[in-house]
């Protein structure tokens, strides 16, 4: 019973930290593109993700200071999520056209906090679920990041065009206020004490083990090309003709269903050692549906279903490869300093896609929609064979070890 409770409590906590993301990186830039923003205006707008791409410089602190009765992960969970509720207040009671400059502060702040509280969780996945278990905590997990999506990017843009700018952040604050009081009753492991003061968590333990090297230039590599796709998806859409709302009822109803059957089949049939051929895989179909948006753009084809369908099949294979990569990060994890390694690793996805997607704005201008996609295609083929090589020798590696 304390399994699937656990579970539960991973996707409640992951909708808790995705909301806010989604909500400044999806909802966001899709209402500037329909009042007329800039494409290269919107691709700057990548820079919000920077608190998700630094976070591993705070990451330590969450595996040293913590109070062991109130539980180590909890200490920063639920604070956080109380942190991250006030900033929604605050930016419930700010007009977006009137206080552009203090609204950007605020989300900055928000997602600093989301940040926080992800590393929080993904640590609280590797500590309280065992080892053989793991990819069905990640899939808890991309449970609640599509659940969140929807809600921060897709149930906003649904409810944005109906209730206005406030009363759709006013749903936020009220999902928001349920989860706090969810996490209230989450229920952890006592934490193990480390007394040896010379291996206390930090990023230069990370930088000393070869595995977890290896896994960073993985990161570095394999999520190079996604964000020049996805920075300008939503753009792409909305230049389609497509009504915002219908675009937010589309990801977030059909993509949520189909993702979230797709990464539990992926679950179910991922063994250990076999991650580089599922990596293969998802690559190959990745670089199809983006050669696929390249197509409809070059060829001005203006079919919804065929654009929906193509976009659609996209999220399902993001969500399989979060099942993927997550779980073999987290299975070459120091657990006593779980927080650092994954904070360091995710980070290096953040940075290497927020690059990708502020430069987005610049090539889909230059180059057009179809030369970016295409682009992005290319990038994404080569990037499949290295990584999933790269995962083949860290398994070796691994089994030579034991």
């Amino acid at each position: 019973m304390r399994n699937y409770k656990t579970l539960a409590s991973i996707t409640a906590l992951a909708i808790a930290n995705t909301t806010p993301l989604y909500f400044a990186t999806v909802a966001l830039p899709t209402i500037m593109r329909t009042n007329g923003v800039s494409l290269t205006i919107i691709g700057l707008f990548g820079s919000l993700m920077l608190p998700w791409a630094f976070k591993f410089l705070w990451a330590p602190l969450l595996d040293r200071y913590y109070s062991v009765k109130f539980g180590k992960r909890k200490s920063w969970l639920i604070p956080l999520q109380i942190l991250m509720l006030i900033c929604l207040i605050i930016i419930y009671n700010i007009s977006p056209n009137q206080h552009a400059e203090l609204l950007f502060g605020i989300i900055i702040a928000l997602l600093i906090c989301a940040a926080t509280h992800y590393l929080a969780t993904s640590a609280f996945i590797l500590e309280q679920v065992n080892s053989d278990q793991l990819r069905f905590g990640n899939y808890a997990q991309v449970v609640g990041i599509a659940l969140g999506s929807f809600t921060g990017g897709g149930l906003f843009l649904i409810a944005y065009p109906q209730l206005g700018w406030q009363n759709s952040v006013l749903t936020l604050v009220i999902v928001n206020l349920i989860l706090l009081v969810i996490q209230s009753l989450v229920q952890e492991r006592a934490a193990q004490i480390e007394e040896n003061k010379e291996n206390r968590p930090s990023l230069i333990s990370f930088l000393k083990r070869k595995n977890t090297r290896n896994l960073l230039y993985l990161c570095l590599i394999y999520r190079g090309c996604e964000g020049l796709v996805m920075g300008m998806q939503q753009p792409f859409l909305v230049d389609k003709q497509i009504a915002i709302s219908l675009i937010g009822k589309v990801l977030g109803i059909s993509g949520l269903s189909l993702s979230l059957f797709a990464s539990l089949l992926v679950s179910i049939f991922l063994s250990n050692n076999r991650e580089n051929i599922w990596l293969l895989i998802l690559g190959i179909m990745r670089s199809i549906c983006y050669l696929a948006l390249a197509a409809l753009a070059y060829f001005a084809i203006s079919s919804q279903a065929w654009i929906f369908g193509v976009v659609v099949t996209n999220m399902a294979c993001r969500s399989m490869e979060m099942v993927v990569l997550y779980t073999f990060f987290m299975q070459n994890c120091e657990l006593k300093q779980s927080a650092t390694d994954i904070s360091i690793l995710l980070c290096a996805e953040i940075i290497i896609y927020s690059a990708g997607m502020m430069l987005s704005g610049y090539l889909a201008k230059l180059l057009g929609y179809s030369g970016l996609f295409a682009i992005g295609s290319m990038l994404s083929l080569i990037s499949t064979a290295i990584c999933a090589y790269i995962i083949y020798k860290i398994i070796k590696r691994n089994q030579y070890l034991l």
